[in-house]
């Protein structure tokens, strides 16, 4: 058998023991300085020995194909979220890994990147929808796909991202039906007397994500001003190996006994714009001051089990409330308060609906909510029975001097 690589970077050629003839030209170097060198087989030397030629040709003129471009999806996807590890957060970060480990690469990661096809994409969603997943799960794994292939097109990995080219699944987003006038008026009413009730109000009248609430500290609150700034959010960060070798561990990451990284955590805000200063009204500051007073009478009662988060939300013993809890809280007072079933986030969306009812300028509704495009006040704000009658009433007294009266300030 001839010897392998030769010296100085030279192009080898040699017949390994499975009688199969192998090639290797260095390209160049990799980004982390180490060779590229390059790998071709074939039946025969000669065979061999022109695929060589090409790739010194290639090398030659500059236009050697990139490094790893002949690798496979999973692979790509891997390094794909390493690099996008540095950039996101670890909520979305989860997200990520999720689609990519438990949907992308069982289906198709075995395809050659450089390879793959609008089909390849269709086949993915078919697999998918069998397997039982709905629709606009299939739709979040597409973004996460469509996002790692427009990072392959950007650093030269593959011409074209084959997702735009592939039909996707029928999905419409469900239709959010917010809180009425009436609806938030009986919440806010029950609030007052449910424990960590203020936490609801926040949420319907200043459209305070879940994250926020729940992370708002009592020195981000200036009760004397009536001003409440969103400086955190508190959310739940998945857990990760701690020991080194999660192979031989042999525990999940969450039972790791040298686990990290994970549980509840303070983090930035989802947005630079999600910072920001709110005034309160009134009666928010009054119901916060009896909360404080209850919770230093909570602990109190506590003791030394007491942990003093510097939360304005806790649980019996001052930690903080988990996500988790706090949304099923929300369903049970929904029901002990005889108002129909919703989502917490569809307080968010009550919050936008009743601004738009007043006539608050889109501008104002933006930085209120911490969003950084006009798309989303479309998003968030609904049509709703007074809005239309709004709209009737004005139109006919443009063309008809209809002097019907302003509707009511409350209605139902």
């Amino acid at each position: 058998m001839a010897a392998g690589r030769a010296a100085n970077g030279r192009s080898s050629i040699y017949k390994g023991a499975d009688g199969v003839w192998y090639g290797y030209v260095t390209m160049g170097t990799r980004p982390d300085g180490t060779p590229d060198r390059r790998k071709r087989r074939g039946k025969t030397r000669a065979e061999v020995t022109r695929k060589i030629a090409e790739l010194e040709k290639a090398r030659a003129e500059h236009n050697a194909p990139a490094v790893g471009e002949s690798q496979k999806l999973a692979t790509w996807l891997t390094e794909w979220l390493a690099a996008t590890a540095l950039r996101v957060r670890p909520s979305t970060l989860s997200g990520y890994t999720v689609d990519v480990k438990k949907h992308i690469v069982p289906a198709i990661g075995q395809h050659r990147l450089i390879k793959l096809q609008p089909e390849h994409i269709e086949y993915l969603y078919a697999a998918l929808l069998a397997k039982g997943l709905n629709a606009g799960s299939v739709q979040h794994v597409r973004r996460t796909l469509n996002k790692s292939l427009n990072d392959a097109v950007r650093r030269g990995r593959i011409p074209r991202n084959p997702v735009t080219l592939a039909h996707t699944p029928r999905y419409e987003a469900p239709e959010v039906d917010p809180l009425t006038i009436a609806e938030a008026r009986t919440l806010l009413a029950a609030a007052r007397d449910e424990t960590n009730g203020v936490a609801f109000m926040l949420a319907i009248s200043l459209g305070l994500r879940r994250g926020e609430v729940l992370g708002l500290a009592w020195d981000d609150v200036d009760l004397q001003s009536g001003l409440l700034t969103v400086r955190q959010q508190l959310e739940r960060r998945n857990w990760q190996h701690g020991c080194g070798d999660a192979t031989r561990c042999g525990f999940p990451p969450a039972e790791c006994p040298e686990r990290t990284g994970g549980g509840l955590v303070l983090a930035e805000p989802k947005t630079k714009k999600s910072r920001r200063v709110l005034p309160l009204p009134s009666a928010l500051v009054s119901a916060l001051v009896i909360h404080r007073e209850q919770q230093q009478a909570a602990r109190l009662h506590a003791g030394s089990v007491w942990r003093d988060s510097g939360l304005v939300f806790t649980n019996l013993t001052g930690g903080p409330i988990s996500p988790r809890d706090h949304s099923a809280h929300w369903t049970a007072f929904l029901e002990k308060s005889g108002v129909r079933p919703a989502r917490l986030h569809d307080a968010r969306h009550t919050a936008a609906t009743l601004l738009l009812v007043q006539g608050v300028d889109q501008r104002v509704v933006m930085d209120m909510f911490g969003w950084t495009s006009p798309t989303m006040t479309a998003r968030y704000q609904h049509v709703v029975p007074e809005l239309v009658e709004e709209a009737n009433r004005r139109m006919g007294a443009l063309l008809w001097d209809e002097a019907s009266p302003p509707p009511s300030s409350s209605p139902e």
